[in-house]
């Protein structure tokens, strides 16, 4: 333990510039969270929209198009073609065709039924609603027709009234969002993609830590030195674990003290990503004994994080992927590493044990590869 404690402290002495790195990450990545908080500006929930097809082109029609923008907050996509129309209902850009058939208003007019038709898809629900909708404004015109008794003067006086009458409508949010959280919630989800990254470039500064070491002969004098396998892997671990540490603890305490909401507690956030940070920092080191050359090392660190991260589902959801890419993306800590934190921004008392063994697993394996290989280098010296 000593050993590792002299070799902490000869690489701090010499990489003052590291600590530097260090903590500019930790702020980069609260830059990030912040701009990718406040980029989401305006969140709402888009109203349905609906195509009409208007044949009749009188006050009547225009009531019932008013009635169901004014009063019920659909959105009208008007057009005269019904091909147009329903390419963007098979596309699913609208929910349904309504066609206000020519002699609307002249049927109601003279005593007569009319009717509207609707063409929908698959959306049902949608669909029950709208028609339900139609069916009552349709019930209160026939009143009025009835009343009119076949007056077409009379029936037009009657609708006028009736446009001044003022109906409530009770309506109710199926889904309350709260903007703010909304925002501070997808600004987080956002930028944890780029601590994956973040975390393997800080890292390429321990790996040429190592490469220097082995290019001016450091390396070797230690390899014939008292100093054991375990503790030169152990000291180097720990100098990249605190750096990577000073960057989470800036990161988190950013999140604590702005009362960003994460959607669980900030601790649990704390643990993995300093969990994630040891796998990496014992990966590089396994990696920067084997590989001799700066930019073989970076090459392989760069390239294993970008792969990791879109594996790992920080860019994109992996249960869209196809089976074979989900079953590989689970030989990557990344993955586990995401699935813990998308688990618990869905529910934050979510069992995330078995995620926090499997990296426990991969940090302990990727110790001992670099002890095994430091271990050949020191029988060798």
């Amino acid at each position: 333990m000593k050993n590792s404690c002299l070799l902490i402290k000869s690489y701090f002495k010499r990489n003052r510039l590291a600590v530097v790195l260090s903590i500019f990450s930790g702020i980069l990545l609260c830059s990030i969270i912040y701009l990718m908080g406040n980029f989401i500006e305006d969140v709402t929930l888009s109203k349905i929209q609906i195509g009409v097809i208007d044949y009749d082109r009188t006050n009547l029609s225009k009531d019932f198009k008013s009635y169901l923008t004014e009063k019920l907050d659909y959105e009208l996509v008007e057009h005269e073609s019904y091909d147009y129309l329903s390419e963007l209902l098979i596309d699913k850009s609208i929910s349904s065709i309504i066609e206000i058939p020519e002699g609307f208003y002249a049927a109601f007019a003279s005593a007569k039924d009319g009717n509207i038709i609707i063409t929908t898809t698959d959306d049902f629900e949608n669909a029950a609603f709208l028609e339900a909708y139609m069916n009552s404004y349709l019930a209160g015109v026939r009143l009025l027709s009835e009343s009119a008794e076949g007056d077409g003067k009379e029936f037009y006086r009657l609708l006028n009234d009736y446009k001044n009458v003022e109906i409530p409508i009770s309506k109710a949010k199926a889904y309350n969002l709260d903007i703010e959280t909304f925002k501070q919630k997808e600004g987080f989800r956002n930028t944890i993609g780029f601590f994956l990254m973040i975390i393997f470039a800080l890292g390429i500064i321990l790996s040429f830590m190592i490469i220097d070491d082995r290019a001016n002969g450091i390396y070797n004098r230690i390899t014939i030195s008292p100093v054991r396998p375990v503790q030169y892997i152990l000291g180097n671990s720990m100098f990249g674990f605190i750096l990577s540490f000073i960057m989470v603890t800036i990161y988190c305490s950013y999140i604590f003290f702005s009362e960003i909401n994460i959607g669980f507690p900030i601790y649990k956030l704390f643990l993995l990503m300093n969990l994630l940070a040891f796998f990496v920092v014992c990966f590089i080191i396994g990696v920067s004994i084997i590989i001799r050359s700066k930019s073989g090392v970076s090459a392989l660190i760069m390239g294993y994080s970008t792969i990791g991260a879109i594996l790992g589902g920080a860019y994109f959801p992996i249960d869209l992927a196809p089976e074979n890419l989900q079953n590989m993306a689970r030989l990557s800590p990344q993955y586990w590493f995401m699935d813990s934190i998308y688990k618990l921004m869905d529910n934050p008392m979510a069992d995330i044990s078995s995620n926090v063994i499997i990296l426990i697993l991969f940090s302990v394996l990727a110790f001992l590869i670099g002890a095994v290989v430091f271990s050949q280098n020191y029988k060798k010296g």
